[in-house]
């Protein structure tokens, strides 16, 4: 049986629609509009302040059914089954959520709006917040409405599958290698416009792998399919095809972490890209 939805007569249009949404969502029930619209009026609360007060409904529900209001896609704990460090899948409304989508802002406006597709996120070590920064950029991307694809190029060290929960025996370097297809690519439900490529098997050679498979037509048919494709990469000094994704997709973002990263790796890292064809976008200061 489905919900009933009743006209509860708040004082704006923006709160009937919180309390029929919340109604929808099942948060509250008919007979509660009542108390709550009583409540509202005698101390001159707005409706969802009104339901929160008597304890029908949290703030985070209400936060919910704003950001169904709005179309923004974000999940509840336990969602999805993905790990908790996606914030901006699970706390999109905290301080490092936020500074990811200003990270976000920033690249749309100064890279992608000029026609490109694809970023490379490079590390300056293992353990700088290389694949947490990967992560929660495509999730961002995603929750503006973007055809988001994140691939996890770290063919030595994979993190994304455990991130996302997905399966790892095919991906990546399956598709260089010619053993699968772009069906290796899983579509997100839980966060309809991101898509992931694990890793699949580590080979023995990734540098090989993806110096000999990216010279084919891969990433330009992926492009047909996706308005933003982001490379997770392996620690940048250590393995040399961090720079060969650089140049491939043309710019990348270096992520660092405070009091682990040295100046001697940025130098190294800025004369190993100078002279080719990737732009280095911007570093990313990580202080967690």
């Amino acid at each position: 049986m489905s919900t009933p939805i009743i006209n509860i007569q708040p004082r704006t249009s923006a709160d009937d629609s919180i309390g029929n949404l919340l109604l929808q969502a099942g948060k509250i029930r008919v007979s509660d509009v009542q108390s709550i619209l009583s409540l509202q009026n005698t101390e001159e609360l707005r409706f969802g302040e009104a339901a929160v007060k008597l304890g029908l409904v949290t703030e985070g529900d209400i936060s919910r059914v704003l950001a169904d209001q709005f179309d923004y896609t974000y999940l509840t704990p336990g969602e999805g089954g993905f790990s908790p460090e996606l914030v901006c899948a699970y706390r999109p409304f905290t301080q490092p959520a936020e500074k990811i989508r200003m990270l976000r802002n920033q690249l749309l406006s100064r890279w992608f709006s000029n026609g490109k597709k694809s970023l490379s996120i490079l590390g300056a070590g293992n353990g700088v917040g290389t694949s947490y920064t990967a992560a929660n950029l495509a999730v961002a991307f995603a929750q503006l409405g973007q055809r988001t694809l994140l691939i996890d190029a770290n063919l030595h060290a994979p993190r994304q599958h455990q991130i996302f929960n997905l399966d790892n025996r095919a991906g990546f370097a399956s598709m260089l290698a010619g053993r699968a297809d772009m069906t290796s690519i899983i579509k997100l439900e839980a966060l309809s416009s991101l898509s992931v490529l694990p890793s699949g098997a580590i080979p023995p050679n990734p540098a090989e792998i993806i110096a000999r498979g990216m010279k084919s037509k891969l990433l330009s048919d992926l492009g047909h399919h996706f308005d933003i494709i982001l490379f997770d990469t392996p620690s940048f000094n250590e393995h040399a095809e961090s720079a060969s994704l650089a140049m491939i997709s043309e710019g990348g973002i270096l992520v660092t972490r405070q009091d682990k990263t040295k100046y001697r790796d940025l130098e190294q890292i800025r004369d190993t890209l100078n002279g080719t064809s990737a732009q280095l976008l911007g570093t990313v200061l990580n202080q967690a």
